[in-house]
């Protein structure tokens, strides 16, 4: 599994910590809004002002597969199988993602990831 650098706390972090981190900065980032890398991020921040019903998952769902199967944000290492959407309130949602590793097959939950619709540090 890829290792990188902890957001927080600049120490190396692997494993499913950093393929959370990798999500949350991947949803959160607006697809086009980082000059030096234009097609990094997602489209999520166009459906938070919408009603939650079963258009608004499915368009999270929608979103949130995009983002995974674009190559620039590297999340090329988890195949998505099922979303829970929990919202928030204040624009915000938590998503709960199941699906498996590719490298491995293994099944893995990503519970209590944020979406708030705005560029996490």
């Amino acid at each position: 599994m890829k290792q990188g650098t902890d957001g927080l706390t600049g120490k190396t972090i692997g494993g499913l910590d950093y393929l959370r981190q990798r999500f949350t900065d991947a949803f959160n980032t607006p697809l086009g809004s980082l000059v030096g890398a234009r097609e990094y991020g997602s489209r999520l921040h166009e459906v938070v002002d919408r009603n939650i019903d079963q258009s608004f998952e499915m368009l999270c769902y929608v979103r949130v597969s995009e983002a995974i199967a674009n190559p620039h944000n590297g999340l090329d290492d988890f195949r998505l199988a099922e979303m829970k959407i929990t919202p928030l309130g204040e624009g915000q949602v938590e998503l709960d993602l199941e699906g498996v590793l590719t490298y491995n097959g293994e099944p893995v939950t990503l519970e209590g990831i944020v979406f708030n619709g705005q560029r996490s540090n």
